[in-house]
């Protein structure tokens, strides 16, 4: 993407946030943010280059649509789209659209099903226990989307887009353990291993190269070594809902 791209996407965010903020109610202050989150994923599939791979792109929407199918009723019914980006950033994002951004890079962390369907349980969990909508309104009410500045904001070796930043925008400590928690459930009831937890966050920590994370408060995830401690204390109760779902004949169907 050329800089002058990524300048007048930019721009189009935050002016588009500055410009409705201060003249809103607080309804159509969220209604605002959702907007932007709406406008941000547009922009994300009209900029940033999809991988390659049509089946990449497959594998991930079956991890992604097994997980789904363990969601309440109410939230299947969403207009649920599911894309790997072509970049090195070790995130996954929903919106409150049940719209789910991968990024290629954390295929290399959360490289077997299990660890994958670990990801994609938690960033689900998030929109159902209904952490998305209050990011949301937190993100309305503080501005955030219109306090996000410059063209290209740089993290090691990779850069951000003005939409990366709005669609990873860190949710709450308790809100992160809660979708752990509740992720783990999603991904044993659709036969995956939540054992697997615990080796993807041991690699999230280490990264795939030895390199540094993002900044803590651009992170949407606590310390991976913390969480994974906090996950292997909850792991006894979803191994048995998957030994149950593995009783009654559930099996993954989803391989690279």
């Amino acid at each position: 993407m050329t800089t002058r791209k990524l300048a007048g996407f930019a721009t189009s965010l935050t002016l588009g946030a500055l410009l409705c903020l201060p003249l809103a109610g607080s309804g159509q202050i969220v209604t605002d943010a959702e907007s932007e989150l709406r406008l941000a994923w547009l922009q994300m599939k009209r900029e940033l280059p999809k991988h390659p791979s049509d089946a990449v792109q497959r594998y991930a929407q079956c991890v992604a649509w097994d997980i789904i199918e363990q969601v309440p009723e109410q939230y299947q019914q969403l207009n649920w789209e599911v894309i790997v980006f072509d970049t090195g950033a070790l995130n996954a994002s929903v919106t409150p659209e049940g719209k789910i951004a991968i990024f290629s890079g954390l295929l290399e962390v959360a490289d077997t099903p299990d660890k994958l369907a670990a990801v994609l349980g938690h960033e689900v969990a998030h929109l159902t226990q209904g952490h998305v909508s209050e990011r949301v309104r937190r993100m309305a009410m503080t501005g955030i989307a219109g306090m996000i500045a410059g063209t290209v904001t740089g993290f090691g070796s990779e850069s951000m887009t003005a939409a990366e930043v709005v669609l990873q925008l860190p949710y709450q400590r308790n809100q992160e353990s809660e979708a752990d928690i509740t992720g783990m459930t999603f991904m044993a009831r659709a036969g995956y291993n939540p054992a697997a937890v615990l080796p993807l966050w041991l690699d999230m920590a280490g990264g795939t190269d030895g390199g540094e994370r993002q900044p803590e408060f651009l992170s949407t995830h606590p310390d991976p070594e913390l969480r994974r401690q906090e996950m292997a204390g909850n792991l006894a109760p979803a191994l048995r809902i998957y030994n149950d779902a593995l009783d009654s004949g559930v099996r993954p169907r989803c391989n690279l």
